[in-house]
This record gives structure tokens, C-alpha cells and sequence, in this order.
């Protein structure tokens, strides 16, 4: 539990994140789940954000989990323009009415596909015209860039929330990954749109879209930091960081399309990712207290 110092600098944090979200305090409170007074005890620094309030405030205002947080994570890589920033500005990428947008695109495109999509029904779920969102993104293919970056946000804040207590790298690792695993309906979302990125990338021989290759560079190197630091604990074998994270990520995607396609269930790819990490990846150690 951070001492009161922490707790006080995360709600500063917190409060101007909503103040430039544009946000009013009972509509992230609702957004959250919380009773309005509870939020203010978390805004006055009295009662500390838990991990799933962290990344649900973190959603709703456009920051990111660590700016919330004012520091460093042990493994995550952030994704491209949300690294820890000096101004609360900074750390909004997006305005208000951009943010709409976007999380709208991100819904749409994960739940029917970006082919079926319009831009006349992102507009009708973002609440605002057709040329407004033209004005944001010229081009519909600049939509599935923004909910491209999206998930990867989201997949950065989560990690940030749920991973920056755990020292043990073992844990971290195995942490990791069944948080970046098909689990839940948001996840499903973001995984569609893994997909449907690898699809537009695989066809025709056209050139591989640059963000998307961004995008998972800085998944793969979250992972690969995940391995160098396991090595350094001892709890994960002695092979090349470069090549053990390729194996990892690319045993996670095969199992997670196998999951997404329905080829596979959600627990038989836990059961599976478990054995694999034991068998291939983690180092077992006895315990220091019967040793």
C-alpha cells in the first residue's frame, strides 16, 4: 500500500485527468462503478484507486495507467505518444469528441468487421456528424489505425494496473500473458482486431502497415522484457531473449486465434499456455525455506 504522499500525488493525477477529460466527477463515477463520495475519497487522496479503478479511469479520460500512476512499469512498453509525460495534456492524445470517436470505431470494427462498418454508423455511435469525424480522420482506413492504437492502449494501461506490484518475474510473466489472452468480451474485442490487422497485412502482398508493425514490436518487447528479467531472477531458462519471445508470443497467438476462432476453449488454452510455460520457459526453483 503506497504511503500517503503516494496515495495524494496519484489523486492530483487523477483529478486533472478528469479535469481535461471534460468529464464532470459524477460521470466517471458512474463510468466506474462508484458511489460519487467514494470517488471523491480517492480524489482527495483519502482512499486509494484499486487496479480495475485505475485502468476503468484511465479509459474513460484518455490518460494512461502509468501517467496516473507518475512512474515507470516494470514490464510494460507503452505504445507509441503515451509515454510518461510532464503535463497532464501531454498525456491526452485525444480530445474529448476524438475519443468518441475512436472508441466508437474500436466497438464497430472489433464487433461486425471494418469492411461492414461505416463511417456514417461511427458517427451515430459517437454522437457526432459524418464530417466531424472526416475532420479527425480523412480516411476510414485512418479509423482502423486509431482503434489499432487503441487496444494497444488498453493493453498497456491493463498491464500497468494489474503488474507493476508483482516482483516475482515468474509470476509477472505468466500474469502477462493470460492478461493479453482472449479472456472476456473486451478482450475478444481487442483480439478482433489483432486479427483483422493480420488479415489486411496478409493480403495481396500489399506493404505491412507501419502501425501495426509499431504496434506489435511493442508487444513483443514487453514480452522480451518479461524474459530478461525473468533470466536475471533465475526463473526462466538461459536462451537467447530475442528468440524465447518469439516462441512465447507466437504460442500465445496461435492459441488465442484457436480461442477466438471456437477451435479451442478458453480453459483448455489456459490448461495449455500453464503446461507450455512450465515445460519450455520457467526455470523451477525449490523453495528458499525448504531448501
Amino acid at each position: 500500500m503506497p504511503h500517503a504522499l503516494d496515495r495524494l500525488a496519484m489523486a492530483d493525477r487523477a483529478r486533472q485527468a478528469i479535469h481535461l477529460s471534460g468529464l464532470s466527477q459524477r460521470e466517471v463515477a458512474a463510468h466506474l462503478g462508484l458511489d460519487e463520495t467514494k470517488l471523491s475519497k480517492s480524489l482527495s487522496g483519502v482512499r486509494r484507486l484499486t487496479a480495475t479503478e485505475l485502468f476503468s479511469l484511465a479509459t474513460v479520460t484518455g490518460a494512461t495507467v502509468q501517467w496516473l500512476l507518475g512512474g515507470e512499469a516494470l514490464v510494460s512498453v507503452p505504445p507509441s505518444g503515451s509515454d510518461v509525460q510532464e503535463s497532464g495534456q501531454e498525456a491526452h492524445e485525444h480530445s474529448p469528441r476524438q475519443r468518441a470517436i475512436v472508441e466508437a470505431a474500436w466497438e464497430l470494427v472489433a464487433d461486425r468487421g471494418f469492411d461492414e462498418v461505416r463511417v456514417l454508423d461511427i458517427a451515430g455511435r459517437a454522437g457526432v456528424s459524418t464530417a466531424t469525424v472526416h475532420h479527425h480522420f480523412p480516411h476510414k482506413r485512418d479509423l482502423f489505425g486509431a482503434a489499432l492504437k487503441y487496444s494497444v492502449k488498453l493493453a498497456f494501461d491493463r498491464q500497468v494496473a494489474w503488474l507493476s506490484d508483482l516482483d516475482d518475474a515468474q509470476e509477472r510473466l505468466r500474469r502477462l500473458l493470460e492478461l493479453q489472452s482472449p479472456i472476456g468480451a473486451a478482450a475478444r474485442q481487442e483480439w478482433s482486431i489483432w486479427v483483422q490487422a493480420w488479415a489486411r497485412n496478409s493480403v495481396g502482398g500489399r506493404a505491412p502497415d507501419p502501425e501495426y508493425i509499431e504496434s506489435y514490436r511493442r508487444w513483443w518487447s514487453t514480452v522480451r522484457a518479461a524474459v530478461v528479467d525473468g533470466q536475471t531472477q533465475g526463473c526462466v531458462r538461459p536462451a537467447a531473449p530475442d528468440a524465447l519471445a518469439d516462441e512465447i508470443t507466437s504460442v500465445l497467438d496461435g492459441y488465442g486465434l484457436k480461442v477466438l476462432t471456437g477451435t479451442l476453449s478458453m480453459a483448455a488454452m489456459r490448461r495449455q499456455m500453464d503446461a507450455y510455460l512450465d515445460r519450455a520457459v520457467f526455470i523451477h526453483v525449490p523453495d528458499k525455506e525448504s531448501s
